[in-house]
């Protein structure tokens, strides 16, 4: 995998997410509480196994104290995924190292987002899930990041562009999408087909995923 260097581990403690002494905290601690449980649930027992009851047995609280802050199970995983977004983020930057060249960079990125899923499974199963169409929050921090992971893209987009190394005819805007779109699409086949391709065994992950971005490149390049 890409900048296995640099990658950054991310530790799930109770310690590490729960705040001390909390039949004292503000609004904006009990919020947070609430979201650092919800990490921590997620990351035990997945997306599909979450709920908001499993939150509150965790921290031992009241129903209603949650749904002060939350409207939805939805609206709770969005601010989870706030996380797993920046992290997404951050393995998008590390990918555009100085020593990439050419449609390399592009590459990378492409390599970056499934790097990441077998990094952190739990989180890019959380970030299928707000794929589908039945999804819905307001959440504006989910929003915001959101719009920063397409603004990298699309900016990446503009740059290979201007460098001569992706074709000039590319809206950088449709194509951002396009390229998360395939991505995450290619990477939920992936997760739903894994105990057909090890029943094959001579088909891998890696290799489908390369032959994915092979294809990729090659339809962009200039």
């Amino acid at each position: 995998m890409l900048y296995k260097k640099n990658r950054i581990r991310f530790a799930l403690t109770n310690s590490h997410f729960m705040v001390s002494g909390t039949k004292h905290l503000s609004s904006a601690q009990r919020e947070q509480q609430i979201i650092n449980a919800a990490d921590i649930i997620l990351t035990q027992v997945g997306v599909q196994v979450f709920t908001i009851d499993r939150v509150i047995e965790f921290l031992g609280i009241a129903k209603g104290t949650v749904y002060k802050y939350f409207d939805s199970k939805d609206d709770l995983l969005a601010e989870v995924s706030v996380k797993a977004l920046s992290m997404l983020l951050n393995y998008f930057r590390l990918s555009q190292n100085e020593s990439v060249r050419g449609t390399d960079r592009t590459r990378a990125i492409l390599s970056a987002c499934y790097s990441f899923g077998q990094d952190y499974p739990q989180y890019i199963e959380l970030l299928f899930y707000m794929e589908r169409p039945e999804f819905s929050t307001g959440a504006t921090n989910y929003i915001t990041m959101s719009e920063k992971i397409t603004d990298f893209v699309k900016r990446h987009i503009e740059l290979e562009i201007e460098n001569g190394n992706l074709r000039k005819n590319l809206d950088p805007n449709y194509t951002s999408h396009v390229m998360w779109g395939s991505c995450m699409g290619v990477m939920q086949f992936l997760d739903a087909k894994k105990n057909f391709l090890e029943n094959v065994g001579t088909l891998t992950q890696k290799q489908l995923v390369e032959t994915y971005i092979d294809i990729m490149v090659a339809g962009m390049a200039a």
